[in-house]
């Protein structure tokens, strides 16, 4: 098996989701305008730079969900492989034509870990992305709710005309 059990080609889940996270946290550097500004300029901020930057956001959180089920995905089967392996090592043991007289149980259980050892390895690579990879789209999840709390203070701002149902919301 390669090093990337996900055989998603040059980039791992991992190394695309850290892309991603440094594309959301270009998109969260926004800067708010004057509190001077007139309200007009205020709106074509809102309508010109932040809802493109929130739309990419949620394209973002989207590609995000789909990794993290991907990694979800290829952990669980991963999973049903080594414990498959693992069944049939200790089945086979358990099987033989000349049973040992002093084998125990458990002695029979090591030699079926250390038969299937490599499969719980990968095993465990693939549960170690899909933490980074749940932990990359809490990180995400915090910079778009930023990103969409900037966007609900400057139609605050809107909040006392009486135009402002019209904005976007």
């Amino acid at each position: 098996m390669s090093a990337d059990p996900f055989g998603s080609g040059p980039l791992s889940v991992e190394d695309r989701c850290a892309a991603l996270l440094t594309e959301m946290a270009g998109l969260r550097d926004f800067t708010m305008p004057p509190a001077d500004a007139e309200l007009p300029a205020v709106h074509d901020v809102l309508r010109e730079d932040l809802r493109p930057r929130l739309d990419r956001a949620e394209g973002i959180m989207r590609e995000m969900a789909g990794h993290k089920r991907e990694a979800r995905r290829t952990a669980r089967h991963l999973k049903a492989v080594a414990d498959g392996a693992y069944d049939s090592a200790l089945a086979k043991l358990s099987d033989r034509a000349v049973s040992r007289q002093y084998e125990s149980i458990k002695d029979r259980e090591v030699l079926a870990r250390v038969a299937v050892s490599q499969q719980y390895k990968v095993l465990r690579a693939a549960e170690r992305s899909l933490d980074l990879v749940e932990e990359a789209e809490e990180a995400a999840k915090g910079m778009f709710f930023g990103l969409r709390d900037i966007r609900a203070e400057l139609l605050g701002d809107f909040s006392y005309l009486p135009w402002e149902r019209s904005l976007e919301r």
